[in-house]
């Protein structure tokens, strides 16, 4: 029980300090990340072949090819699907039923006084989460695009594990937290 009430105490100090330093930065930045990302699918319309690999197995070498609008229509659809989930799910905390809201402390945040609390650490958390894995879908989608105007076709994997190891650890850093 002293570790729930004391996460909780930590938690609302957090998302406090958050919307203090300005939670409506991190939710820019989100925002701006997705744009990025869109803008960087249409230069690589623009710039790249039209036939491009899709998927790169180890050592870098092409094992999948598509047209390349088809390429721009699956990743402008992808980082759509992801920005629309992350960025509206907070707001499911306010209508949807407790018995599918699934949370920590979820009997302390789901009471009336708490949920627009609730909604705010979750949605900052999200933007948080979606600003990282749009930084690292862009680091990808450079390197593809760079690796299909090499001749021949290989995705430097020298530049690619880097990015991924960082992704991985933020990802078990933020499941954590």
């Amino acid at each position: 029980m002293a570790y729930t009430l004391e996460r909780v105490k930590r938690v609302e100090t957090f998302s406090k300090s958050l919307e203090e330093e300005g939670g409506s930065n991190m939710r820019t930045a989100f925002i701006l990340s997705f744009v990025a990302n869109l803008i960087l699918t249409v230069v690589s319309l623009a710039l790249g072949p039209s036939r491009v690999a899709i998927h790169f197995g180890l050592g870098g070498a092409p094992n999948g090819w598509a047209p390349a609008y088809v390429n721009a229509l699956i990743m402008a659809g992808m980082n759509a699907i992801v920005f629309v989930s992350l960025f509206f799910s907070p707001r499911l905390i306010r209508t949807a039923s407790a018995r599918w809201i699934n949370i920590p402390n979820k009997e302390y945040w789901l009471k009336e006084e708490n949920r627009n609390r609730a909604e705010s650490v979750l949605s900052g958390q999200m933007c948080r989460f979606g600003t990282v894995l749009f930084a690292y879908l862009f680091m990808v989608g450079v390197l593809a695009l760079q690796a299909n105007l090499s001749t021949p076709v290989r995705l430097r994997e020298d530049l690619f594990w880097w990015p991924f190891g960082l992704f991985m650890a933020y990802v078990a850093y933020w499941t954590v937290n």
